[in-house]
């Protein structure tokens, strides 16, 4: 029986999959970032993992660039 991931193992997973196609995808603060959005939900569809909670984003903090 498989295990489910963690959120740490699913992040690392999708960069790492991302990283393997084919296409290239490009991210950006001037780029079209749509398509990320429709990966990482066939991502999350592909390894059974629940869909965001309503304002997920307010839990969510971004590291520092320094």
């Amino acid at each position: 029986m498989k295990s489910e991931l963690i959120a740490s193992e699913a992040v690392y997973g999708l960069l790492g999959w991302l990283s393997t196609r084919k296409e290239i995808i490009k991210i950006g603060s001037n780029e079209d970032c749509a398509v990320i959005a429709d990966l990482a939900k066939q991502f999350c569809e592909a390894n059974n993992l629940a869909s965001p909670r309503e304002h997920w984003e307010c839990a969510l903090s971004h590291p520092v660039i320094k």
